[in-house]
């Protein structure tokens, strides 16, 4: 007697259209994940600046205590300029000075308060926008902003005159 070794069309296509619908669903899970992935490292990102925001305040109030009022520190060979309050307005180079709420005081906190920083756009007729954008806002607030196609914006704030961090992001939905 002779053994059938082989598959029938019947199985072979079963088989294979299983394999499809598991990629499907496997391609889409992965999806999502990419972008709650990107939502999660936009928080990371929103959360390291707030910490380095709440550093340097601390250590121009320690400037304070043992010395007379200052608006520029030396720290880690950067000059950073304060606001009277003492909280982070820019990151200077020698013999030149920012203006506060501009673009460049922004770029440059961005640019320095953060390892690493991802590569970002800035202001509001930009050649290039990429996925991180900076802007400014009309009460003086530095904008940084996560662009994605399918989500919106999400984005937080910085105020040097109060030092508050404000952060707008889409909660991750859960997976039923």
């Amino acid at each position: 007697m002779k053994k059938n070794l082989g598959f029938s069309s019947f199985e072979f296509y079963f088989v294979i259209s299983v394999i499809g619908l598991i990629m499907i669903f496997g391609i889409q899970r992965y999806y999502k994940l990419a972008e709650e992935t990107q939502q999660l490292s936009f928080e990371v990102l929103a959360q390291n600046f707030s910490a380095s925001v709440y550093s340097h305040h601390a250590r121009w109030l320690l400037a304070q205590q043992s010395s007379n009022i200052t608006s520029q520190l030396i720290i880690e060979n950067n000059i950073v300029q304060f606001s009277r309050q003492g909280w982070p307005i820019a990151v200077v180079t020698e013999g030149s000075s920012v203006k506060p709420n501009e673009i460049a005081s922004c770029l440059s906190l961005w640019n320095n308060f953060l390892q690493n920083p991802p590569a970002i756009s800035a202001g509001d007729n930009s050649s290039e926008v990429r996925k991180y954008h900076l802007a400014t806002t009309r009460e003086g607030k530095c904008r940084f902003e996560f662009l994605t196609p399918d989500a919106g914006t999400f984005f937080f704030e910085y105020s040097p005159e109060s030092g508050q961090v404000k952060t707008q992001i889409r909660p991750i939905a859960k997976n039923s």
